[in-house]
């Protein structure tokens, strides 16, 4: 008894001890964001921002364009802590109420993603982020950013569903 006991005490601290031997990162440069949407099949295509010298990436998934915009940066080289993804597309015509219900419905649907307007573009969009503050392992990381792909699938489904009445 005593010795199971043990045995799963043991398997228990192995387990505990190999989960924070995993590399924890808390923030990513450009060339660690670019490599990561590589990685995810996004591509990816690293400029700075002018006026802050953050990293931005270009990505794409399918026929899809988005950008991720990292925030909360600092260092040498510039690492951030923040990494924002958004997608926004054209309508093609002034925004309308049905518009606003597709923002809404879609928040109020899905966890992960938030659905807004560009009135003055004419544009419907979704954003989703991903925070490294306090430090996550790079499965986390790639985990959520897999959940994009279903944010921005999600979202153009609600805006298609709007547009046939389904």
């Amino acid at each position: 008894m005593k010795s199971a006991f043990l045995s799963v005490l043991c398997t228990a601290l192995l387990a505990i001890t190999s989960s924070y031997a995993a590399e924890i990162t808390d923030s990513m440069s450009g060339a660690e964001i670019e490599k990561l949407l590589t990685d995810a099949g996004f591509g990816g295509r690293i400029i700075t921002d002018r006026d802050t010298g953050a990293p931005v990436a270009m990505g794409t998934s399918g026929d899809l364009n988005f950008i991720v915009r990292a925030m909360d940066c600092g260092g040498e080289p510039i690492a951030c802590r923040r990494l924002l993804f958004f997608a926004n597309f054209d309508l093609n015509r002034p925004v309308n109420p049905g518009d606003f219900r597709v923002v809404n419905n879609f928040n109020e649907a899905h966890f992960d993603g938030r659905a807004y307007l560009i009135e003055g573009k004419n544009q419907i969009g979704v954003d989703y982020y991903i925070d490294l503050t306090g430090g996550v392992t790079s499965e986390h990381v790639s985990s959520r950013l897999s959940r994009w792909r279903g944010v921005m699938d999600s979202f153009l489904k609600q805006v298609s569903n709007n547009r046939t009445g389904a």
